[in-house]
């Protein structure tokens, strides 16, 4: 098959998205393709961060997208001021999902990382270049995952969000911690995670410290006052604005760090333990490193509490809470060699399983 032009669409919020856009950009470009267009939601809260612009190696468009607007504390989701924004906001979104179609228009295929715009523009304006849907969420929606806990209402919102994202798309590539059969009547498969390239080539050794990520800046103030309390824990912190964003006075051994992939990599890879909240990708990054992790679920966002259910199913992570950070660093308890070795033979396959998938959505296949 001959080169094909493949058009990405990627969720702003967090930032596991983007990694997973990263990596795939870069096993496409391997397998002789080429991202043409990036499109990535942004908001007025959360800008792109400059390690994705630079490591897409493509152009990269940004336009306005709904977020999670935090509550005033700085930690969980607030409801009311999500709202709020997104009414706000709405004619934006308008625009938005207008630019989405007339820029995806020319690709041969159209890879969208749970974007919600991205999938409203496809149901507003069909397209006849075919699309695929790739995201961890997408896994909660096979048969096998049935019994995950929590209020069947609010299940059934999560997974209808995550239908609207993959609205008229070929197929959905749920992404997994572990194997699973696919579901061709639901247009479901599963495939291993989309880790950054370069991981597996890190030096790793048991430090001495506790590298944490805080999606929200009100979860570094919490781990800064952990860490003061903890009697001399070194603690290192990534968060959006590094050091500018604490509301707290920090101790000597905390040090906050803003988002950069690579150092964050390089403090995964010589950390004692990890914690941060439940979202997929830097739990699989710890894993894939032999690390402990505590998930810690951002609150108001059940996406990530049905995250953390499935890591600590898949025995990847505990799931928990900061409140259960002293007892975590007294004994993190690194995962078993056997199943970090099965984990990482998993992930090996992720190029093949990828662009298999995309050139089968490809009109020319």
């Amino acid at each position: 098959m001959g080169a094909l032009k493949v058009a990405f669409v990627v969720q702003g919020e967090g930032r596991g998205h983007m990694t997973q856009a990263l990596a795939l950009g870069s096993v496409l470009r391997d397998a002789g393709h080429e991202v043409t267009e990036v499109l990535v939601g942004r908001s007025p809260h959360r800008p792109v961060p400059s390690y994705f612009t630079k490591g897409m190696d493509a152009p990269v468009r940004a336009f306005h997208a709904p977020t999670q607007v935090a509550k005033r504390d700085g930690q969980g989701l607030s409801v009311g001021r999500t709202v709020a924004d997104a009414v706000r906001r709405a004619p934006a979104f308008v625009q938005s999902v207008v630019s989405i179609a007339e820029h995806t228009a020319h690709a041969d295929v159209i890879v969208n990382l749970l974007d919600l715009l991205g999938g409203v523009s496809r149901t507003i304006f069909p397209s006849d270049v075919p699309a695929i849907a790739v995201a961890h969420n997408y896994v909660f929606l096979h048969p096998a995952l049935s019994d995950a806990p929590g209020p069947s209402h609010v299940k059934r919102m999560v997974l209808a969000y995550a239908r609207v994202t993959a609205a008229r798309t070929v197929r959905k590539v749920a992404l997994s911690f572990s194997p699973l059969p696919p579901v061709p009547e639901m247009k479901l498969e599963v495939a291993p995670p989309l880790l950054r390239p370069g991981l597996e080539d890190l030096a790793t050794e048991a430090g001495d410290y506790l590298l944490a990520y805080a999606l929200n800046p009100g979860y570094a103030d919490t781990l800064a006052a952990w860490q003061s309390s903890a009697g001399g824990v070194r603690l290192h912190c990534y968060v959006e604005g590094g050091a500018s964003a604490l509301t707290v006075d920090t101790s000597e051994g905390f040090h906050a760090h803003e988002l950069d992939d690579r150092p964050f990599l390089e403090h995964l890879a010589g950390c004692r333990a990890y914690v941060g909240s439940a979202g997929f990708e830097s739990i699989c990054e710890a894993h894939h490193l032999g690390k402990p992790v505590l998930a810690v679920p951002t609150q108001g966002q059940f996406e990530q509490e049905l995250n953390a259910w499935d890591a600590a199913r898949c025995g990847v992570a505990r799931a928990g809470g900061y409140e259960d950070l002293d007892r975590f660093w007294r004994s993190p308890d690194p995962p078993h060699r056997d199943r970090t070795d099965a984990f990482r033979k998993w992930v090996a396959r992720a190029p093949g399983i990828f662009v298999d998938a995309i050139e089968r959505t490809s009109h020319r296949a």
